[in-house]
């Protein structure tokens, strides 16, 4: 196990989503609790219908990898999916359990790494991984790892940070333009304050290691693994002025197809 990892059990131990928890007035796992979450989350990103597959499997291996608060895992076992959950830390494998205890759903969850995926090859329909793979250490082996599990013809989908969004236009502009003219294969982690403008702990921590990648990175890294990739920027945050003073489905609608926080992924093997 990496370095990198370690740090990630420590850090990701604590949910993703808990000071989001703390803010809605959440303060226990009952199904009324976790509910009130999912429908903020599902509000907040309602864009996850268009890219997760949920009305597609049912009966199917799914895995999913990074499970955080566990609401797109109860998702995909709501839907019929025969699931498979990969976290690097206990408490979130822990959520996803407990979830699947309340819906009375077997699951099989399991913590490891994304760096070294504990299946066989070609062993899934479809694997999902929502804001989980920049945060490994290595991006491009966590993306060939999907890849390997990944059945041919099918699809993974893949949430990264974009490393053109409006942030980093922001924060560095020279930068931002260097690279959109130029791309850079060598991803490395970023500087702290930028780790924390995305992801930090209850204590102000951020992430370990988060890594940014572009949408003509993204698509011309993961041609040479997949048959078929499609990248789409997503998210326009709080953050951005605009969207103090109009509606986020309409700062979404005008600015995230350029600007977008996220990039949303969908390879074919």
């Amino acid at each position: 196990m990496s370095a990198v990892d370690e740090k990630n059990i420590a850090f990701w131990n604590e949910l993703c989503g808990t000071i989001l928890a703390t803010q809605l007035g959440i303060k226990d796992n009952s199904e009324a609790s976790l509910k009130k979450f999912d429908d903020w989350y599902f509000d907040f990103y309602p864009y996850l219908y268009d890219h997760i597959p949920f009305s597609k499997v049912s009966g199917r291996n799914v895995l999913e990898i990074g499970l955080g608060y566990g609401t797109v895992a109860q998702k995909l076992m709501e839907s019929g999916a025969n699931y498979h959950g990969l976290d690097i830390a206990d408490g979130p494998v822990a959520m996803a359990q407990h979830r699947a205890d309340m819906l009375g759903k077997p699951i099989k969850a399991s913590q490891g790494s994304a760096l070294a995926i504990p299946y066989p090859d070609e062993t899934f329909d479809f694997v999902v991984t929502i804001g989980c793979l920049h945060h490994t250490g290595d991006l491009a082996l966590a993306m060939r790892e999907v890849h390997r599990v990944l059945k041919p013809g099918q699809p993974a989908i893949i949430m990264v940070y974009n490393a053109l969004s409006y942030r980093q236009w922001l924060r560095s502009p020279l930068a931002a333009y260097r690279r959109m003219k130029k791309p850079d294969f060598e991803w490395s982690n970023a500087d702290p304050r930028l780790r924390n403008a995305y992801d930090s702990n209850r204590k102000g921590v951020a992430a370990p290691s988060t890594t940014f990648i572009s949408p003509g990175e993204a698509k011309q890294y993961l041609l040479k693994y997949f048959s078929s990739v499609d990248v789409v920027p997503r998210n326009i945050g709080q953050d951005f002025l605009p969207a103090r003073f109009i509606p986020r489905s309409m700062a979404n609608a005008c600015f995230e197809p350029f600007l977008g926080l996220d990039l949303y992924i969908k390879c074919i093997k």
